[in-house]
C-alpha cells in the first residue's frame, strides 16, 4: 500500500493546509514542463497528485487511513484486531450503531439537536467504501433497517437553522440511501418522499411566522368584504360615508417568503455540485487536477503562447490543432497573472477558452470535465495561429503569440475574435 504521507513530506496528523503547501511545492518541482522527458519526475508527479486527490478530501482520507492501519500492524496485532472487530463488522454492525444515534435523539426537541454534530455522524459511516461493503453482503433485510432507521435519525436535520443546510445535509444523505436500496424502488420512492418532506419541513419552520401572519391577514380581509357585501345588499351602499368600499375588490397583501441571499444560493449551487460528484480544486498555473489523465503534447521548438489573464476571472484554455480538431495542450490560468504555453508542436490552432469562478471537476465514463461555478462563460477562438516555422533568406523564423483576456461585467475584453459555445462544446 503506497504511504501517501511519506510521498509529500508530512506526518498522518497534517493539516489540510500542510498537506496543500506540500502538494504545491512538489508539484513545481516534479511537473512535466520543468522535466521534459524525465519519465521519473514524471511518474513522481502523478504519485504525488495521486497523494494529494486522496489526502484533500475528507472521505477519502478517513478510509485511506482505515486501510493503512490495518496493514501496517504487526502480524499479532492484526490477528487479535480481526477476532475483536474486522471479522465481526457486519449489516448488523452498522444497524446497531444507527439505532444508538437513534435512540440519542427520540423524544429530543429538533432545536436543541446539533443538526451539524447528527449530519456528520450519519455521514461518517455511510462513506462510499461503506455502502459499498453493506451492498456487497447482500443482506437485504438488515439494509432495508439501516435505511429506516438513518431516515428516522434525519428527521431533525429538516429543522437546521437555515434552509441551505438542510438540504445540503438530505441531499448528500438520501442519494446514498437511494443506492443501498438496490433495485428496491418502493424503498426509493420514500426515500424521495422523505427528501421533499424534510425540505418543506425545513422552509415551514423558517418561515411558519409569515405563513400565520400572512393567513391571519387573509381570514381578516374575507371576514370584512363579506361584512361589506351583507351591509350593501341591504342598504344598496355603505353607511358610514362609503369608508370600507375600498375592501371590495381590493386583493390581500401576503408576505413572500425572503428570498435567499447572492451568497446563500451559491453555496446552494456549490453543495448541489458536490452531491452530485464534482469535487471543487484549486489549481496552480498550467495545472489540472489528476483524474484528466492528460499528456500534453509538445514540440522541439521554443516558441510559446503567452496568456495574460486580467483580474476577472480565472481561465481555463484548450490549444486546439484544427486538422483533427484534437487537444494538444489544456492548461488553467488564475485570474491576475501571466503564464506562457512553451514548445507547442508545429501546425495550425485555435483555443477553447472557459471563463469563470471555483472551477470544478468530474470524471464520466473515464473523461474529466471541467466547469466554473461563478459566472462561467465559454468560448471558441475565430483567429488561428500558425505555429509552423517561417524560412527566411537568413535561417528561419519562430512564430510566437501573446493573448490578452478579461472579462469585465458581461463585457469580455481580448485580442482575439471569438464565438459563445456551450459547456458541453467546450468539455469535447
Amino acid at each position: 500500500m503506497k504511504d501517501y504521507y511519506k510521498l509529500l513530506g508530512v506526518p498522518p496528523t497534517a493539516t489540510a493546509d500542510e498537506i496543500k503547501k506540500a502538494y504545491r511545492q512538489l508539484a513545481l518541482k516534479y511537473h512535466p514542463d520543468r522535466n521534459q522527458g524525465d519519465k521519473q519526475s514524471e511518474n513522481l508527479f502523478k504519485q504525488i497528485t495521486e497523494a494529494y486527490e486522496i489526502l484533500s478530501d475528507s472521505d477519502s482520507r478517513k478510509s485511506y487511513d482505515y486501510e493503512s492501519r490495518r496493514t501496517t500492524t504487526s502480524d499479532n496485532d492484526r490477528k487479535q484486531t480481526s477476532q475483536t472487530s474486522y471479522e465481526k463488522v457486519t449489516p448488523l454492525t452498522f444497524l446497531n450503531i444507527f439505532k444508538e444515534i437513534e435512540k440519542k435523539i427520540i423524544g429530543v426537541d429538533a432545536s436543541r439537536i446539533n443538526q451539524r454534530n447528527l449530519f456528520d455522524s450519519i455521514n461518517d459511516l455511510l462513506t462510499d467504501k461503506n455502502v459499498e461493503f453493506l451492498i456487497q453482503s447482500k443482506d437485504t433485510q438488515t439494509n432495508i433497517k439501516i435505511i429506516e432507521t438513518v431516515l428516522a435519525c434525519c428527521k431533525p436535520l429538516g429543522f437546521a437553522k437555515h434552509p441551505v443546510y438542510a438540504f445540503f445535509y438530505v441531499d448528500k444523505i438520501h442519494p446514498k440511501l437511494a443506492k443501498l436500496t438496490g433495485s428496491d424502488n418502493e424503498t426509493i420512492k420514500r426515500i424521495y418522499k422523505e427528501n421533499k418532506e424534510q425540505k418543506y419541513w425545513s422552509l415551514w419552520d423558517k418561515y411558519k411566522g409569515v405563513a400565520i401572519v400572512g393567513a391571519l391577514v387573509i381570514f381578516l380581509v374575507i371576514l370584512i368584504s363579506q361584512n361589506n357585501n351583507s351591509s350593501s345588499n341591504q342598504y344598496n351602499r355603505p353607511s358610514d360615508g362609503d369608508l370600507n368600499s375600498t375592501f371590495i375588490d381590493e386583493k390581500p397583501k401576503l408576505n413572500s417568503i425572503p428570498e435567499l441571499t447572492p451568497e446563500e444560493k451559491l453555496e446552494q449551487e456549490r453543495q448541489k455540485l458536490i452531491v452530485d460528484g464534482w469535487r471543487e480544486t484549486e489549481i496552480d498555473n498550467g495545472l489540472l487536477p489528476s483524474c484528466y489523465n492528460f499528456t500534453p503534447k509538445k514540440g522541439t521548438v521554443d516558441n510559446y503562447l503567452e496568456v495574460h489573464v486580467g483580474g476577472g476571472t480565472d481561465v481555463a484554455i484548450k490549444v486546439m490543432n484544427i486538422e483533427n480538431d484534437r487537444c494538444i495542450r489544456y492548461v488553467f490560468i488564475n485570474r491576475g497573472s501571466t503564464y506562457r504555453i512553451r514548445n507547442i508542436p508545429e501546425g495550425r490552432y485555435y483555443l477553447k477558452i472557459a471563463y469563470g469562478k471555483d472551477w470544478f471537476s468530474k470524471a464520466i465514463d473515464g473523461k474529466c470535465i471541467g466547469r466554473f461555478l461563478q459566472n462561467p462563460m465559454y468560448e471558441k477562438g475565430d483567429d488561428t495561429m500558425d505555429f509552423n516555422l517561417q524560412q527566411l533568406a537568413d535561417g528561419y523564423n519562430v512564430p510566437s503569440f501573446q493573448l490578452k483576456l478579461d472579462v469585465i461585467a458581461s463585457n469580455t475584453m481580448n485580442t482575439f475574435d471569438s464565438q459563445n459555445i456551450s459547456e458541453i462544446e467546450f468539455n469535447k
